[in-house]
């Protein structure tokens, strides 16, 4: 089987708020190969890699405290929960040991389509109330014949899990559609801290028509149970053609709803610069100046 390397979080710049901590190559050995394997009574052998190593620098005292009196996650519990929100998500017998992935039906606007979902490597992060786990999951565009207006999809999933070990749901998108050709176009997506005790997936989307590039920024948190996009932020637009957008968390600014400001820096255009967004609890969204 694959063994997948355990995905890490870069530290900010600014003081953290929160600790992440690496996640065993384990895990990432179970969720390429097959659920049989991983369900077997004989463990697999130990990750050889220090799993208890922090991935960044020292979190603030609410945070390190939290750290300090919750114990690591095993790969045996972690293992345990992202499959448990799999079977969730997707149905309990919905996984694919040939393929290593779950499928899944979802219904476009030309006809019902069924993709293969593959789980990407979970991260653990720790906030002050508790751990976290974050998982993402996209479409294999290779595992069926997908036309090209046929969308890919990504699924979306948090657990809060308890000093005790135990674990609850804390939000859930098992089928977002974005993309074409069965392709999502989000496996590069970053998890990123966007509030004291919230974090989402950060990436980009759009497309180039008559050497015209428009895109802007997905960043899909937990609201209420399930995911949802809240930014508005473009990235390049056709009104602007030479002009990019870059931004960043501000993990120092005063958070509006629990959700921390974003600094957008303009180049190649007329207006260059940066600005702060705050977050719009109205709207429940970072908005767009135009």
């Amino acid at each position: 089987m694959q063994k997948l390397p355990p995905h890490t979080i870069a530290p900010s710049t600014a003081k953290p708020r929160m600790a992440l901590r690496s996640l065993p190559a384990l895990l990432g050995l179970c969720l390429a190969g097959s659920l049989a394997a991983c369900q077997a009574e004989t463990p697999a052998a130990p990750a050889t890699a220090d799993a208890t190593a922090p991935a960044t620098a020292p979190a603030d005292d609410a945070a390190a405290a939290t750290a300090a009196a919750t114990p690591e996650l095993s790969a045996e519990q972690l293992q345990a929960i992202v499959t448990g929100l799999l079977r969730k998500g997707y149905g309990e017998n919905a996984f694919d040991a040939a393929s290593g992935c779950w499928k899944h039906s979802f219904e476009t606007s030309n006809d019902e389509l069924d993709y293969c979902m593959k789980p990407g490597t979970p991260e653990v992060v720790v906030t002050p109330s508790g751990r976290q786990v974050y998982l993402q999951t996209h479409s294999d565009p290779k595992a069926g014949t997908y036309a090209l207006v046929d969308p890919g999809l990504r699924g979306l999933f948090a657990a809060s899990v308890s000093a005790s070990g135990e674990w609850q749901p804390l939000a859930q998108s098992p089928a977002i559609d974005q993309g074409q050709a069965g392709d999502c176009g989000c496996a590069d997506a970053k998890l990123q801290q966007v509030g004291p005790e919230r974090f989402g997936w950060l990436s980009t989307s759009g497309g180039t028509w008559q050497g015209v590039t428009v895109s802007h920024y997905d960043l899909y948190v937990p609201v209420g149970a399930s995911f949802q996009n809240v930014s508005r932020i473009a990235r390049s637009t056709e009104s602007a053609p030479g002009e990019t957008v870059d931004i960043a968390i501000d993990n120092t600014g005063t958070p509006v709803d629990g959700m921390f400001p974003i600094k957008a820096t303009r180049s190649g255009g007329k207006n260059p610069g940066t600005s702060l967004i705050a977050f719009d609890p109205g709207q429940k969204l970072y908005p767009w100046p135009q």
